[in-house]
């Protein structure tokens, strides 16, 4: 795939002509870098000064509960956007550590950069509004959705609503009483549903880990009987 194909594969820039981003490339500071494995793209709580697209590689993008009793890590695959939630509003900090898998290439584009292209090119100002507008909506459906009674239920709402993105390989750091506590259930039946679980290769459970290969197909047990 050529650079060119490349981005326009890139969320905010899909449905662009090859003219349109010839002009953009001609006018527009694009920031190429690599980052090599084991090494942060961006570190959680520092400032979010550029737009960043993920081409190439893979990533791990890491999420903690505000006081530290637990932790997601989730894969993230080229091609991802990342820090589009934090570059503007009240709080303009990256919210996740994330850090390279295999050596990652990167487009960055400076905040006014992202401004002067959504004042020039309409679709990218589209894309970028309607993707800020999907993620908002989905964030504020969420706490009017009815509270599972059923203990599979609760463990995959919890599961599902503390990832990015509901598909893909998932590892939860969190100690099996503080799950318990989050989702209203014992200890001991959360317990027996996760060894139910790791007996049919869902998932696999070690102290204080919980390694979920595909998040789509444990999630597919809502549709299950």
């Amino acid at each position: 795939m050529t650079l060119y194909e490349q981005i326009l594969s890139l969320p905010l820039f899909q449905g662009l002509s090859h003219e349109d981003l010839d002009n953009i490339v001609t006018h527009t500071k694009f920031d190429f870098t690599r980052v090599e494995p084991g090494k942060d793209i961006v570190h959680e709580d520092t400032p979010c000064t550029k737009l960043r697209f993920l081409l190439n590689g893979t990533a791990v993008v890491h999420s903690r509960a505000d006081d530290n009793s637990y932790s997601v890590d989730e894969d993230m695959q080229a091609p991802a956007m990342i820090g589009l939630e934090r570059l503007f509003g009240l709080r303009q900090y990256y919210g996740h550590t994330i850090t390279a898998l295999s050596r990652c290439s990167l487009l960055n584009l400076a905040k006014e950069e992202v401004m002067k292209l959504s004042d020039n090119q309409l679709i990218f100002r589209m894309n970028l509004m309607n993707r800020l507008a999907t993620d908002a909506q989905k964030s504020g459906r969420q706490v009017w959705a009815r509270r599972p009674t059923a203990l599979a239920d609760g463990l995959l709402r919890f599961f599902s609503s503390h990832t990015r993105y509901p598909a893909g390989h998932k590892v939860f750091n969190i100690r099996m009483q503080t799950l318990a506590n989050e989702i209203g259930q014992s200890r001991l039946n959360v317990s027996r549903k996760l060894n139910e679980w790791d007996g049919k290769g869902l998932i696999s459970i070690s102290r204080g880990r919980i390694d979920i290969p595909l998040l789509e197909t444990l999630l597919q047990l809502k549709d299950c009987p």
